[in-house]
């Protein structure tokens, strides 16, 4: 059975370079549900989130960045949570 090879796609790493992960837009919305879920500062979810972000700075594959990085700042606020009516 013949193998083809694999093709690059051009401008792929390009487009992904240009936004770069500190444009992430994921981070507001992050930001958002855990300020409601923990009751905690936004400007320090903030910064706990971009501190996650730049550990992947320089991953090559960035789909499943927003995950983990939800999840370290979720982790690092555990035992936080609100409590609820």
């Amino acid at each position: 059975m013949p193998v083809a090879p694999l093709a690059a796609v051009a401008g792929d790493d390009a487009a992904a370079e240009g936004q770069g992960l500190a444009a992430a837009g994921f981070v507001d919305a992050l930001v958002a549900r855990l300020h409601d879920e923990y009751d905690v500062d936004r400007d320090e979810l903030r910064g706990e989130a971009d501190a996650a972000l730049a550990t992947f700075a320089s991953a090559r594959v960035r789909a499943f960045v927003p995950i983990l990085v939800e999840k370290r700042v979720r982790i690092a606020y555990r035992g936080r949570r609100r409590a609820g009516p």
